[in-house]
């Protein structure tokens, strides 16, 4: 076995996540960063235990070590498998290596008042920098729904970017050394509340939300749009300011999409409807919902 392939393929996940030799050890339970560099240099293997921890502690796909480590188990077949499965908990999703793409749930750290559902992704890296003026003595809540796609250069820009417009001067004084003077009051400042994205949201690139923006499910929102202002379920939103160009489907489709809730489904629910959700004929999609919702209210 190239222990050399595997000791290079360590290496990157390593330096994937910025960590030195020995917080990688300890991170594997290894005392001295010794043993990393042995196996990294291709001097020895891996053990198996190892081998399932680097693959749960750092969401590593684990067909990849099936052919790089002499403990190819029956067990890390099975994680081989169930990588095969919808998991929002990977934080590099795509079936290729491009690692450009993320989930972004996993990769929210610290950050209690942003709230992201499951298989949301966002082509970038480091989502919670596109998330700007949000301080914690304000509390305003970003929230996204489940299965989003985030184009890159997106920007949520939260209630502490607005300055007050009903005195003299909207220079905030207060927030710069040598000035004296008292911040104001909450009530006294413009705050707009949570900025609500829904699910199935398709967000183009460099999109910008201005604070306490609704966004409806199943919105398409085109490259450079800039959302001031609330955004019905399934519409088709350009410009700046962006305004609502068209609907996506008839009243009686977005009806039956808001009851249907697919996202709220279990994958392997949601796995079975996936070539209705992909149907184009949408006459078609409507009376299989119907037939989906008539069955679920008589379970």
């Amino acid at each position: 076995m190239a222990y050399k392939v595997l000791g290079d393929r360590i290496k990157k996940i390593r330096l994937d996540h910025n960590m030195s030799q020995q917080e990688f050890a300890e991170a594997l339970g290894y005392t001295h960063k010794s043993m990393i560099n042995k196996i990294e240099t291709g001097l020895t293997d891996m053990s198996f235990d190892k081998v399932i921890k680097l693959i749960l502690e750092f969401n590593v796909n684990a067909n990849e070590f099936l052919d790089l480590s002499d403990h190819a188990s029956e067990d890390l077949m099975l994680m081989a498998e169930k990588a095969d499965k919808p998991d929002w908990r990977r934080v590099h999703p795509l079936k290729s290596k491009d690692e450009s793409v993320v989930y972004v749930k996993p990769t929210l750290i610290n950050c209690p008042n942003i709230k992201v559902g499951e298989y949301t992704y966002f082509d970038g890296q480091n989502f919670q920098r596109h998330v700007t003026h949000h301080y914690d003595f304000i509390g305003d809540k970003l929230i996204i729904g489940r299965f989003c796609q985030i184009g890159r250069g997106v920007e949520f820009i939260m209630n502490g970017a607005n300055h007050r417009m009903d005195s003299a001067s909207s220079y905030p004084f207060y927030i710069f050394n040598g000035w004296k003077q008292n911040p104001p009051a909450k009530a006294d400042l413009p705050r707009k509340g949570d900025t609500i994205i829904g699910n199935d949201v398709w967000i183009g690139q460099n999109v910008t939300f201005l604070p306490g923006v609704h966004v409806g499910n199943g919105c398409i929102i085109g490259a450079n749009a800039v959302v001031g202002s609330d955004i019905p379920p399934y519409s088709v939103v350009v410009g700046n300011p962006a305004r609502v160009i068209k609907k996506r489907f008839d009243d009686e489709m977005i009806e039956l999409l808001e009851k249907l809730r697919w996202w709220d489904k279990a994958p392997n629910q949601i796995q079975k409807i996936i070539p209705l959700l992909s149907n184009g004929d949408i006459d078609f999609v409507k009376e299989e919902i119907k037939c989906i919702l008539d069955k679920d209210e008589s379970v």
